[in-house]
């Protein structure tokens, strides 16, 4: 070998050691750890950032802080020179919402009255989470009642319709009509369009429809020409130039604004006092044939096709085209919006119901995208007993690391009782309850926490008998649940994002993910091999359950793979299923990306 060359190789080997150390390095998830406040450093650290962040982030400064009040509160004699980090705490705390309470102020003059609003109430949330007497300001006080007074009164609603026949609310509907131009493929041009239905709320021209239909024009990815317009059911040649004001993806609603009189409005009922079995209408244009009315009964309720809701079934007859109609009662009040069906399934329909609508309807007013609340939990409905109906709480079975329930001092196995004063009885509950929450906004969770909670041991001192492990998880046969201490916390309620999942799969070790993502607990089975797992314990009715896993099978993952434009997440195990007689076999299970059960 050349001199030359032999004395490079030793070179080669230490950069090449050093680049793969610095890869792995790289690759390695961030430290997302509760941070321990009584170091000192620590707690100095702290509060330079919450005073670098209130201006770009004041309600989140203005949470931090008050954890920080909190937690030299809870156990003063931990901290070094307690006396003084007490004080700075709760100095830096009012420092915080003096800024917060100013900023209400100016967001009412800019007419912001949602954003107001929202910062009004996260600063009372903070004061009565810490037990503090709230004074505010005079002026801080106007605002907040203007605010609010200006945010409810955007929707404009009827009491009742001047004509409750079915064939005067008609009149009241409209076909949705979005021109995207001309596609062209295979050197053929074709006229590109999306046809739906709709119906007037409001006497100055407001519509709602379903937000895949106007999709598109909303959508910033999108690079096409698209154009909008409405068509009155007494009128099917003209086309009316419509404008989207406001859309919520995850709920598919969206609320249009045309510049005609409505011949006839709506009114929004409810859907609580609607019963399987009883009838509705649905009224649309499918395939574009306006002013169509179709019946049927209600099939079901509580279909989960939506991420975070449940939807109702219908037998009414739908079609394309129907997607955003009105489903009324025979007294004409509107009970859901009906979106499209499914078309491998012929005659399965569904409808959304209004209560959802109601909900969010202020927002879809002041205009824009209207985003929802998430804590970056994973929990399913606790019951006493498996015969419950309704549930007694959402049981947390996950936090994300990092996550606001997880630095607000929530733990696996709380049970999340209420939220803002608004009891919780099962997830459905409490997703309808964060529906109504802003994003970027505080949030006080009750909850209750069992007296004897353990922690989950480490990876490397897991017990030999995996199958005492699994059993302890357990949920306590009938109605013998241990004494639980009720406790409530204070959350900063973050943005939930299109994909949930995807911030757990970026976030969480690999095979913790499979934990809220398919429902299934692993832990390390093998010193040696770091990709050989036990499975600790199954969520019933998860995705591990449906595919046949139990309590202390052997898996091994070979790879996971993140699918975001289908939004969904594949995992390839090598396993011994018991309930496959313990056969070997590669195995392939997917998951969504977002379900009911994150939170």
């Amino acid at each position: 070998m050349p001199p030359f060359t032999s004395m490079r190789r030793p070179a080669f080997l230490f950069f090449l050691c050093m680049f793969l150390l610095c890869a792995s390095c790289l690759s390695r998830k961030a430290d997302y750890g509760i941070p321990d406040f009584t170091d000192r450093q620590i707690f100095n650290k702290e509060i330079e950032h919450i005073k670098n962040e209130r201006e770009t982030s004041p309600l989140r400064s203005l949470w931090r802080a008050a954890l920080l009040v909190r937690e030299t509160d809870a156990r003063p004699d931990d901290f070094e020179h307690k006396d003084d980090c007490i004080r700075r705490a709760r100095a830096l705390f009012d420092e915080c919402a003096s800024y917060t309470q100013k900023l209400v102020s100016e967001k009412n003059r800019d007419t912001q009255y949602a954003d107001a609003l929202r910062f009004a109430e996260s600063l009372e949330t903070a004061y009565s989470a810490l037990g503090l007497a709230f004074e505010p300001s005079a002026e801080f006080a106007k605002a907040r009642i203007e605010a609010e007074t200006a945010f409810k009164n955007l929707p404009v609603l009827p009491s009742r319709q001047a004509d409750k026949t079915l064939a005067g609310l008609i009149q009241g509907s409209v076909t949705v009509w979005v021109d995207l131009g001309v596609k062209v493929e295979k050197g053929m041009g074709y006229a590109a369009r999306v046809i739906g239905s709709g119906f007037f709320i409001d006497e100055r021209g407001y519509i709602i429809t379903n937000h895949h239909v106007i999709a598109d024009l909303v959508d910033p990815k999108y690079e096409g020409y698209g154009k909008l317009y409405i068509k009155k059911a007494s009128d099917s040649e003209t086309r009316i130039p419509a404008k989207v004001i406001g859309w919520d993806k995850t709920l598919d609603l969206a609320l249009l604004k045309t510049e005609i009189k409505p011949p006839s409005v709506f009114t929004l009922g409810s859907s609580e006092n609607l019963a399987v079995g009883e009838r509705i209408y649905a009224i649309g244009s499918p395939a574009g044939l306006e002013s169509t009315i179709t019946s049927g009964i209600v099939s079901s309720f509580d279909r989960k096709l939506l991420s975070t809701v449940s939807v109702m079934q219908i037998d009414a007859a739908v079609n394309s085209g129907n997607s955003g109609g009105p489903l009324v009662n025979e007294k004409g009040e509107v009970q859901g919006i009906v979106f499209a069906g499914l078309p491998a399934f012929q005659g399965l329909n569904f409808a959304i119901p209004v209560e959802y609508l109601k909900t969010v309807l202020e927002l879809l007013y002041s205009g824009g995208e209207t985003e929802h609340a998430w804590m970056g939990a994973y929990g399913r409905t606790f019951k006493h007993k498996p015969s419950d109906k309704t549930g007694a709480g959402v049981e947390i079975l996950y936090l994300m690391p990092g996550s606001s329930a997880s630095r607000a001092g929530l733990l696996p196995g709380d049970i999340v009782s209420a939220v803002n004063g608004k009891a919780v009885r099962n997830i459905e509950d409490l997703q309808f309850v964060l529906i109504g929450c802003r994003p970027d906004s505080l949030a006080r969770i009750a909850y209750r926490r069992p007296a004897k909670t353990e922690t989950a041991p480490p990876d490397d001192k897991v017990r030999a008998d995996n199958k005492t492990a699994a059993e302890g998880k357990q949920q306590p046969p009938d109605d013998k649940v241990g004494a639980q201490i009720p406790g409530e916390a204070l959350v900063y309620l973050d943005v939930r994002s299109e994909y949930p999942g995807k911030t757990i799969y970026e976030r969480e070790a690999e095979y913790r993910m499979f934990y809220p993502l398919f429902g299934m607990e692993l832990v390390h089975s093998s010193v040696g091999n770091k990709r050989k797992f036990t499975v600790r314990s199954v969520v019933k009715g998860g995705i591990a359950d449906e595919s046949g896993f139990s309590p202390n099978d052997p898996v091994e993952i070979i790879r996971t793979k993140l699918f975001e434009d289908e939004g969904a997440v594949y995992a390839e195990l090598y396993t011994k299923k018991r309930k496959s007689g313990y056969l070997d076999v590669n195995f392939a299970v997917g998951a969504p990306l977002d379900s009911l059960y994150l939170f």
